[in-house]
Order: structure tokens, then C-alpha cells, then sequence
């Protein structure tokens, strides 16, 4: 759930939404297979997206025979996540899911980006909390 900009390389695998993206190497259907061993997910900040990565981690967890632990970074929208899909549904699976701990919106950092060369382009400021949350 990345793209070829911000993709970390010293991952073997990473997935994408966009079929285009198969050129560098990405996954495009991140549901096709079950989370297995560790993982970390961050998926794309759209609801529907969030709450079926949450769901599908629950899921793999459940299924899977070996250690699975998939580690989310989930928005927080509003401060106790009382409206958020995805976090309600781990409220309603505590015996798979953890709240770890929250990263505040003023530490949260977009990474330089090296290929940029001194043309920095201002993105926004987060205005979100981050939510660790282990399945």
C-alpha cells in the first residue's frame, strides 16, 4: 500500500493500488493473499480502504497457523476514533486487536525526498494523530 515514490526499498514487497505500478515491481492487489509473519500496513486514507485492511489483518490472523502480527497506522480524525469504521471494529475484536499507542499530529513528518533537488514542494501539515494498532 505505496507507491514507487515512497516505497522503502528494503522491503521485498509492497503493494499499490494502481495497475501502472506493477512497472516497478508493486503488488496490486494487497487482499489476494493473506498478512503472514510480521507486516506493517498503512494504507491509503480513504475509509472504505482502512476498514478493509483492518478486516483482512483480523481475518489473517485468525486463519493463519503460524505468528501473524500485522502492525496498522491508522488516522485518527477526531481524538477518541469514536466514528472511525476500522476502529470500531477493533473495539469489537479486542482479543485480536491492541491500541499500541498514538503518534501526534505535530510529530508526524514527511520524508525528504533525495530526487527532489533543492525543489522542495510544501505539503501540508498533518492535522491528524496517528493510531499504532496491533492484529
Amino acid at each position: 500500500m505505496a507507491s514507487p515514490l515512497d516505497h522503502d526499498p528494503k522491503f521485498p514487497h509492497y503493494w499499490s493500488e494502481h495497475p501502472r505500478d506493477k512497472v516497478f515491481g508493486a503488488n496490486t492487489n494487497a487482499f489476494s493473499s493473506r498478512f503472514s509473519g510480521f507486516s506493517i500496513c498503512h494504507p491509503i486514507y480513504h475509509e472504505n480502504t482502512m476498514l478493509l485492511a483492518t478486516r483482512h489483518a483480523i481475518y489473517s490472523a485468525a486463519v493463519s497457523t503460524e505468528e501473524t502480527a500485522t502492525f496498522m497506522l491508522l488516522p485518527s480524525w477526531n481524538k477518541r476514533m469514536t466514528t472511525n469504521p476500522y476502529a470500531s471494529l477493533c473495539r469489537k475484536n479486542p482479543h485480536m486487536c491492541k491500541f499500541l499507542g498514538t503518534i501526534p499530529s505535530d510529530q508526524l513528518q514527511y520524508a525528504k525526498v533525495p530526487f527532489w533537488n533543492n525543489v522542495q514542494i510544501p505539503l501540508p501539515k498533518h492535522s491528524w494523530e496517528l493510531k499504532i494498532i496491533a492484529l
